[in-house]
């Protein structure tokens, strides 16, 4: 059914929309203590007349059900929207702002979520002619271990025939569906480096090893891996995001820690550059005569969209289409749903025209609006197609 005929509920679910999301973004909260907004967001699903589920003491699960479909096997589809904010101070001028000192949503999940709530009001008013039924996921932590696999564990998808996720986009104006077909995040893994020396007096380094002249080295020689070891036609990454470590200024450092990302395109990807990190760890050990050992964690799994779920937004898609030519090194635990049940996950334009847009997890990343109503047309049509 041609979503022109609903205008009117879009507009409604567009207004209610945009106050779910003020009201989140000026009270984040950080991964596994969003209380409060899992307290609107139910209050918001009760008024419609939705039952929810808390498999996780921050998460919400509600079902909208449908009629039949046209060749009467009614199907199942499942719709992610993530809740957790960011250790970030907000510097953007909005009127809205955070006002959690320390604290803001940087990553867009107060729009998410806003649209997903926007997206049930409209579809509870079209119960008569939905197709299928819906299965609405308001997934927390999706920044920290990880809320989706939590969930999973849970049984969100159970009876499950395919999921979306999507994520504002800064860099597309708002309007704008960013699509791409197969990946479109990379994968992940963490590191954790100690570099392990002998501490001695500044002025006498020949009588120690000093462990941040080999953090230096370390840092240096792994950046290398990208650019001599790695293919140039495979994306990758080796981020190192924070290190500390020393006594004082005039002694050679006894260890130092450092912490940071591997990414790649894919599995393989990211093995051989954390195996590349552990042989050069190794090497420079006895070089440098300290101790550097690499403990790497498993992050997120790459995204691979379902084709003919990039197809379905593609026809969904409400403002215009904007096919992507590259895949991100950034990830996203929706990604542990696929792992289980095909799915399709896509980008909606957050940018303002004709101004410079910052971009995501940083203190003056701010959401134009209107992509809240562009949210709810493409998913209110995902659903409504049979």
């Amino acid at each position: 059914m041609a979503i022109e005929n609903h205008k009117k509920y879009i507009e409604e679910a567009y207004r209610t929309a945009k106050e779910v999301f003020e009201e989140l973004h000026s009270w984040p909260e950080l991964g596994g203590e969003e209380f409060k907004t899992v307290t609107l967001i139910g209050k918001k699903l009760k008024a419609m007349g939705l039952g929810i589920e808390r498999p996780l003491a921050t998460a919400i699960v509600a079902n909208i059900p449908g009629e039949k479909g046209k060749k009467g096997e009614k199907k199942r589809l499942a719709i992610r929207a993530e809740l957790d904010a960011l250790p970030i101070t907000e510097t953007a001028l909005v009127g809205y702002r955070s006002r959690r000192a320390g604290m803001m949503h940087a990553c867009g999940h107060d729009a998410h979520a806003a649209i997903l709530v926007g997206t049930a009001q409209v579809l509870c008013k079209l119960r008569e002619v939905l197709p299928c039924d819906i299965r609405l996921i308001f997934q927390p932590d999706e920044e920290g271990p990880g809320g989706a696999q939590q969930l999973v564990e849970q049984g969100v998808l159970n009876g499950v025939d395919a999921i979306f996720g999507y994520h504002v986009k800064p860099e597309l104006p708002a309007g704008t569906v960013g699509i791409r077909y197969g990946a479109i995040h990379g994968e992940s893994q963490t590191f954790q480096a100690v570099i392990e020396g002998k501490p001695a007096h500044g002025a006498k380094p020949d009588l120690g090893r000093d462990a941040i002249y080999g953090a230096a080295h370390f840092i240096s020689m792994c950046q290398g891996i990208i650019s001599r070891d790695l293919d140039p036609g495979k994306p990758g990454v080796i981020t190192f995001g924070s290190i500390g470590g020393g006594e004082g200024g005039n002694i050679l450092a006894r260890s130092v820690k450092a912490q940071g990302i591997v990414r790649g395109e894919d599995e393989e990807t990211c093995r051989f550059l954390a195996g590349r990190m552990q042989i050069l760890a190794r090497g420079l050990s006895q070089a440098l005569g300290l101790t550097i050992t690499v403990n790497t964690q498993p992050g997120c799994k790459a995204l691979v969209n379902e084709p003919h779920l990039v197809d379905q937004v593609r026809r969904a898609a409400a403002g215009k289409v904007a096919e992507l030519s590259r895949s991100s090194m950034t990830v996203d635990d929706f990604s542990s749903y696929i792992q289980h049940v095909p799915g399709a996950y896509f980008f909606l334009g957050s940018g303002f025209p004709g101004r410079d847009n910052s971009g995501l997890h940083t203190g003056r990343f701010q959401v134009n609006e209107d992509c809240l109503k562009t949210g709810i047309e493409s998913l209110v049509n995902l659903c409504l197609a049979d």
